[in-house]
């Protein structure tokens, strides 16, 4: 997931799928304080075309949430 969110920060690879990418590890791990984590990015991805009109403001939208997960769970 950090690396996932890495990639999306320093804007490489695609975010859309980087952010079902990090949704899909926090969704299936067993840690509950990755709940929170599973939500965002699920809302995030599943909102990429219809909550967004353009792809620049998902992918800051995205680029943000990949911020605040990598300050809130360091490595």
């Amino acid at each position: 997931m950090r690396q996932a969110a890495a990639s999306i920060v320093a804007g490489e690879g695609d975010a859309q799928d980087l952010a079902h990418e990090i949704y899909c590890q926090a969704a299936t791990s067993r840690l509950p304080e990755l709940r929170p984590v599973a939500d965002r990015f699920f809302e995030l991805y599943v909102g990429w075309g219809a909550a967004f009109d353009q792809t620049e403001e998902a992918t800051a939208a995205a680029k943000a949430a990949a911020q605040s997960f990598l300050h809130d769970h360091p490595a």
